[in-house]
């Protein structure tokens, strides 16, 4: 590696890597900047040094996240300096090396092997500790001095924890609050008869929505939260992985069902044991009139992520549950009497169904190995039993916080993450089973206290405890069969600028398109690059694949408001794959939870992400993908084609605002300028001028001067397609008995409402005369100050065919 203009090679030192982790590294690394490298490679004359930082820094980050993985010694350094424009002044070799990897897109593992990217040895006489001088920082966070953004570093998730407590916007705590209540009401039934199978329920909800806040924020309500995350070792998100709940209850599960479930009996026993420890050092006495303050006090210190409040407690529950495990599975001399005693009997009877089998007699071998678990059952079931409702029992006990008499949720138990529960064991049972079984077993009274399941994936919803010939629970489960529908409704467009906020003409700027849509966007635009995260997210994957069909439809979906067929065979799968790995939403379930609903809201900031990413790569291949699942089936054209024209007009606007770029604009992924930059795709265009690229030159001259006078002061600017369920006109509304779209305000402040957001409209099947509507921006002041005065909208009309008639359009006119 030398330098063109003749300066030395930089040192070297490579990594301790095997062929095989350098293979596997390397193709990390590819996916995460792939994109960058691209834009390198296709700018090569006139790259400006911001990208070059970007790109050594995600080599870096990404290599001490592979390191990190594989338990591998990390000598890569985290001091905030390590990268900026100084670097590759005092290295322009570098350059080279960059430009090198962009034209091969090979050898990027060979940049972490430089030295100037590695921790001193001591035996450099160079400090390399805190001890001896060196400044490390635990996470790095690299400013841009001249642009205004800083870089989060992803390996330390734990920098998201200022986001995490930020104020709580919006009230889908209280509608949470609300649905525990309403649980609580149903699950107690009428007379002796309890139709649901007992208290937990589940949150499902599409990443970035605000499902981990959601519980936590029921603090605020005076209930008590117990928060446990459960995600997957590799998941670096936050907030973090508990360990010690996770560990118990998601790895070795290979083990049988009765050891399985002294574990949950062991856990839920420790956990009841130490809050009712830890509430009751709390109270200032047993007799005082409110226990407010112990319980604010307890829920501050256990729904900080940081606090040593929390990690001694799940120390705590981690002796106490050992403690307990220990009672359950090794009982005394007399109980190991009694259980050796009846095993020959059973021994002896399994023997004999097995040779029946073998006659042809009977075949039972199922049956067998049942026996041999109601011995494992016989030596397990009356302790953990007692444990358990004795911990729960004690735990309500304790004054002033759990009465009786009151619906209001008193206790939540968050499962985040919990998918990994559902994942079936190698003994046949899935822990999720198991989980609920044991809820199932202590919960047969009234308090209100609740274990809540949260997930991006559906099977959450469907956790239970299926039924089986020798029930293998704590104790046979008393209640019904009834489960809870999830709660779906997390909230949406928190962060939006309200319409006097900000004036027609600024819409497109990047600080406001950011508060539409989830909370995640805007908590995060200052700390992080919030567009190729978004990108990220939107495909699962660092990297979009335009023949990969689930991703493809992910990214076109999101702007073209793609229906899906209800009756086609890969419908649901595809919905669920959608809502746990595409940013999809759930809108609600069916109580018996065959079928999802599901849609891609009104989202910008995620609009401008995947038009990047489709004009970004094939085109062609993202609509050979579109066709091929129209003609499958499974995705919709709509009654009049109107799927059609939703591409026509949208890929249009795509074309033209790409084809005339104004400086400063944001047209990539990798931006990092100021918060007032507008968004390529969130621009207003000349009404005239779209008109022209979409029709062609001639299509003024057969309109009429007159009418290209009339706007001349007329822009459109739509970055995506939503779809209405009602009419959009409050007088059809009348007809048909229904509430309009636009009933809650007039058609001004409707239109201008979508303006605000860059979204156009796609109307209801059943809408009179018109199929689309794009909203209209007079730029002209002699119309007023009022940006809702100076709204009109463009119909477009699907239905309308050969055979359309100008008289029709004396029918179509605005409805205040």
């Amino acid at each position: 590696m030398s330098d063109s203009s003749g300066s030395p090679d930089l040192p070297v030192a490579p990594l301790p890597l095997t062929s095989k982790h350098r293979d596997e590294l390397e193709q990390a690394i590819l996916e995460r900047v792939g994109g960058l490298l691209d834009l390198v490679h296709n700018q090569i004359e006139s790259v400006p040094d911001v990208l070059y930082d970007c790109i050594v820094m995600d080599i870096i980050r990404e290599s001490r996240r592979f390191l990190k993985r594989e338990n591998l010694k990390n000598v890569l350094r985290v001091d905030i300096d390590m990268v900026n424009e100084q670097t590759l002044q005092q290295h322009p070799q570098l350059r080279d090396i960059i430009r090198e990897a962009c034209r091969t897109r090979s050898n990027l593992t060979h940049i972490v092997d430089l030295k100037i990217f590695q921790i001193v040895p001591e035996s450099d006489n160079t400090p390399t500790s805190p001890s001896q001088g060196q400044r490390v920082h635990p996470v790095v966070l690299t400013f841009i001095s001249y642009v205004g953004y800083m870089i989060l570093d992803e390996d330390e998730p734990h920098v998201l924890y200022e986001s995490f407590v930020r104020p709580y916007i919006g009230k889908a705590v209280d509608g949470f609050y609300e649905y525990l209540k309403s649980n609580n009401e149903k699950f107690r039934g009428r007379g002796i008869s309890r139709p649901y199978y007992a208290k937990f329920c589940s949150i499902v909800q599409s990443t970035g929505t605000g499902k981990s806040r959601l519980m936590t924020e029921l603090r605020t309500k005076g209930v008590l939260v117990l928060y446990m995350n459960f995600r997957e070792p590799s998941d670096e998100g936050f907030p973090e992985r508990d360990l010690v709940p996770a560990r118990i209850l998601t790895q070795y599960t290979d083990c049988s069902q009765a050891e399985y479930t002294a574990r949950c009996s062991a856990l839920f026993a420790a956990v009841f044991h130490t809050i009712q420890q830890d509430l009751s050092a709390k109270l200032p006495s047993p007799h005082s009139g409110s226990a407010g303050a112990a319980i604010k006090s307890w829920n501050d210190q256990m729904c900080d992520m940081r606090s040593a409040a929390r990690t001694k407690f799940f120390e705590k529950v981690q002796s106490r549950y050992q403690l307990i495990l220990d009672e359950i599975t090794m009982p005394k001399s007399k109980e190991n009497a009694d259980v050796n005693r009846d095993a020959p009997i059973i021994e002896e009877t399994a023997a004999k169904l097995r040779s029946m089998s073998l006659t042809g007699k009977c075949s039972v071998s199922h049956i067998a190995a049942t026996l041999a678990h109601i011995v494992r059952e016989q030596m397990y079931r009356s302790k953990r039993g007692t444990l358990v409702d004795a911990a729960y029992t004690d735990m309500l006990k304790t004054p002033h916080v759990f009465p009786h008499w009151d619906d209001a949720p008193k206790l939540v138990i968050a499962f985040d993450e919990a998918h990994p529960l559902s994942k079936m064991s190698s003994k046949g049972f899935r822990p999720s089973h198991i989980l609920c079984r044991t809820i199932n077993a202590y919960c047969q009274n009234d308090a209100s206290v609740w274990v809540v399941f949260a997930s991006t994936t559906s099977p959450v919803a469907d956790f239970s405890a299926p039924q089986q010939v020798i029930h293998d629970s704590l104790r046979v489960a008393i209640g019904g069969d009834l489960l809870y529908q999830p709660y779906t409704y997390l909230g949406w467009d928190q962060n939006a600028d309200s319409l006097s906020d900000i004036s027609a003409n600024d819409v497109g700027k990047f600080h406001h398109i950011v508060g539409f849509g989830r909370p995640l966007w805007k908590s995060l635009m200052y700390k992080e690059n919030i567009m190729k995260l978004a990108a990220h997210k939107l495909c699962n994957s660092k990297r979009s694949d335009p023949q990969d069909i689930n991703k493809a439809l992910a990214v076109l979906s999101q702007r073209f408001a793609l229906e899906i067929c209800f009756g086609h065979p890969n419908a649901i799968s595809y919905l669920e794959k959608g809502v746990a790995n595409h940013l999809r939403v759930c809108f609600s379930m069916t109580e018996d939870r065959s079928w999802v609903f599901t849609g891609y809201p009104s989202e910008p900031l995620l609009s401008c992400v995947a038009a990047i990413l489709l004009h970004g790569v094939n085109l062609t291949d993202a609509l050979g993908v579109l066709k091929a699942q129209v003609d499958s089936g499974i995705v919709e054209t709509g009654q009049s084609g109107e799927l059609a024209s939703r591409l026509l007009l949208l890929l249009a606007k795509d074309m033209y605002v790409r084809s005339h770029l104004s400086e400063g604009t944001i047209s990539n992924l990798y931006y990092f300028g100021t918060a007032d930059a507008e968004l390529m795709d969130c621009q207003k265009v000349s009404v005239i001028d779209f008109l022209e690229y979409l029709f062609g030159d001639e299509f003024w001259s057969k309109a009429g001067m007159d009418a290209k006078a009339a706007f001349q002061h007329a822009y459109i600017n739509f970055s995506h397609w939503v779809p209405m369920e009602n009419f959009i006109s409050s007088t059809y509304s009348k007809l048909a008995d229904v509430e309009s779209s636009s009933a809650r305000c007039n058609a001004q402040e409707w239109t201008l409402r979508h303006w605000h957001r860059t979204s156009a409209v796609q109307c209801c099947h059943l809408q009179p005369l018109v199929d689309k509507m794009i909203p209209i921006y007079f730029d002209d002041p002699a119309l007023g100050s009022n940006d809702a005065d100076r709204m009109s909208q463009m119909f477009v009309s699907d239905k309308a065919g050969k055979n359309c008639n100008e008289s029709t359009l004396a029918f179509i006119h605005a409805h205040g």
